[in-house]
């Protein structure tokens, strides 16, 4: 392989701790649990001084020499003047078997705000640092215990808001993600090293691939990137959510129907016409995805000012909407404005179906009743297969949107290879081409880096993580 390929890995990325802006060297500390009171709080303590700084808070510090790793104890610790902070159980670990690779200590505590205070103070008082956000598993990942990806789904899994989004986190979490990824660039570093060593025998006119050979890996390639970038958009409604938005004239059922999914009764309803003057929205788990669903105003001319501000704001809540759920309801089944009727994000619901008299012309759409809940659950499952087009939220991934902006850069560079071949272009120019695509896939795991994106990254990070 000629020097400017890139060296394959099979194991986690291991960056340079130097490209990092922050002393590595420091011991640093910070609440790992959310402030407020609890009856336990944990304080992560972790650096090459962990254990002397922990022994020294202790009330009797010589306890620190019985410690063995990753075996609990209830100590005492204690301020500068021996006086009791709290009774606290330590868990210590050696490195490099730790969350960070380093030293590590976690303190149990009573969950107060102010004792939990007192404790991290007290660290700080004996050498260690505040830690920045994420800094504990930017250590992780400078140390090996994890990629970038996986990393990443620390956070993801943090801020899961459904029990979908926090399992498709833990599969990048465990490799889902990473294994696949690498895979790929192995085999383009495969490849990209056939057409390299070619380079050396030009002269002697000596083909180290077939380009037919090279135009279906690629086509295979991209098809398999293009697969990961489907994963990106339907992940991304599990971890973000959904707008879902149900409209339609007045007397629609609109309300009827919104009561009807959540289960009670959480929208007036009436027979009298322009009873929902402003809309109604409300958070729920639908299979997986946090939908916000809104119950809006009836579209119509209004007739007075409350009525017109809440028929503005439905249209805004159409401008906006992931999916819209237009209610054709009798007597008069009144259909969409035309500017939303070759919507892709409308779908037609047939209301009050129970009532009868249905026009033929209607009969092919999906018919339902707020009112006795026929056919609801059914076009609630029909919904969620189009959120998600189609993908199983039991297979699903979290991918960040770095991850697949990367993720693309690796398809154009892959597409331009193929054309390439097909234009005979040189060997120079395709394996610049596939080199792209190596490294843009190498940013996703973290085997190419830059200060700037670790910063990034993990400063989005709760501190403590």
């Amino acid at each position: 392989m000629k020097s400017g390929a890139p060296a394959k890995r099979t194991g986690p990325a291991t960056p340079d701790p130097m490209t990092s802006r922050l002393n590595d060297q420091d011991t640093i500390v910070a609440l790992a649990t959310p402030e407020g009171h609890a009856a336990l709080g944990v304080v992560r303590l972790s650096g090459p001084d962990a254990w002397d700084i922990a022994g020294k808070a202790l009330r009797d510090p010589s306890r620190v020499a019985a410690f063995e790793p990753r075996k609990a104890v209830l100590v005492d610790l204690a301020d500068s003047k021996g006086e009791p902070i709290d009774q606290v159980v330590i868990l210590p670990w050696k490195n490099p078997a730790s969350y960070t690779g380093e030293d590590l200590i976690e303190f149990s505590c009573h969950g107060g705000r102010e004792t939990l205070r007192l404790v991290v103070q007290r660290l700080r008082d004996l050498g260690a640092r505040p830690a920045e956000p994420g800094e504990f598993t930017r250590r992780a990942f400078l140390n090996g215990k994890m990629t970038l990806e996986q990393a990443e789904a620390v956070a993801a899994l943090i801020d899961a808001r459904t029990a979908s989004s926090a399992k498709a986190a833990v599969r990048v979490l465990e490799g889902g993600l990473g294994n696949r990824i690498r895979s790929l660039q192995e085999a383009l570093a495969e490849f990209l090293s056939k057409i390299e060593i070619g380079l050396d025998f030009v002269e002697e006119e000596i083909k180290t691939y077939e380009p037919d050979e090279l135009i279906r890996f690629l086509s295979d390639l991209e098809q398999q990137l293009s697969t990961l970038l489907q994963q990106h958009r339907a992940g991304h409604l599990l971890r973000h959510g959904a707008l879902v938005v149900i409209a339609g004239p007045p007397n629609a059922g609109k309300s009827t129907l919104l009561n009807r999914i959540l289960g009670y009764d959480r929208a007036i309803v009436s027979d009298m016409p322009g009873t929902t003057r402003d809309y109604l929205d409300v958070t729920i788990d639908l299979e997986g995805i946090p939908l916000q669903l809104v119950d809006t105003a009836g579209l119509r001319e209004a007739s007075d000012a409350i009525e017109q501000e809440g028929t503005q704001r439905a249209h805004s809540l159409l401008d906006r909407a992931d999916r819209i759920l237009w209610l054709l309801a009798p007597p008069t089944f009144e259909p969409p404005p035309s500017s939303l009727q070759k919507d892709e994000r409308l779908t037609l619901l047939v209301n009050k179906s129970d009532l009868g008299n249905l026009p033929a012309e209607l009969t092919s759409l999906p018919q339902i009743s707020g009112r006795t809940g026929k056919g609801v659950d059914e076009m609630l499952h029909r919904l969620v297969d189009d959120l998600l087009q189609g993908a199983d939220p039991s297979e699903l991934l979290i991918l960040e949107e770095r991850h697949a902006d990367r993720i693309s850069d690796a398809v154009a560079a892959v597409g331009r290879t193929s054309d390439l071949v097909q234009q005979h272009a040189s060997e120079e120019l395709l394996a610049t081409e596939l080199r792209d695509a190596v490294n843009a896939l190498g940013e996703i795991t973290g085997t190419i880096t830059t200060d700037d994106l670790l910063n990034r990254i993990f400063s989005r990070f709760c501190i403590g993580k």
